[in-house]
């Protein structure tokens, strides 16, 4: 099956597999994440403080999706749940999971513990 926004047009969305369930819910998370962009440029540029807290709510409402997404597809897709486990961006040491540091205010949140791997 080819990627493509496009290609479901014709057929039964119910009848959708999957793969093509996990394509659409990762143009769900740049869409997503999009807006955030979109809402966050709109704040920065936006002096009415009524106007930006409402702005700040959406932009807010969006990350929670970015989130329920994100743990969506980490529960469907074998690979990308394999792929948030690992987390090579910081010392073992400092990751949340090590049991490095005994104080948990020095633990620093990634996604893979987020879904409970060690």
């Amino acid at each position: 099956m080819a990627y493509s926004k496009t290609e479901t047009k014709g057929e039964d969305v119910k009848d959708a597999g999957l793969e093509q369930v996990i394509i659409w819910l990762r143009e769900d998370l740049i869409g997503e994440l999009e807006a955030i962009n979109q809402y966050q440029a709109h704040i920065d540029r936006i002096d009415n403080e009524e106007v930006r807290e409402l702005l700040e709510h959406i932009r807010d409402d969006e990350k929670e999706h970015v989130a329920e997404i994100t743990h969506l597809l980490a529960r469907i897709d074998v690979i990308q749940r394999e792929k948030f486990a690992e987390d090579h961006t910081m010392a073992q040491e400092d990751r949340v999971v090590s049991g490095a540091s005994n104080d948990a205010d020095e633990k620093v949140a990634t996604v893979g513990n987020l879904f409970g791997k060690k």
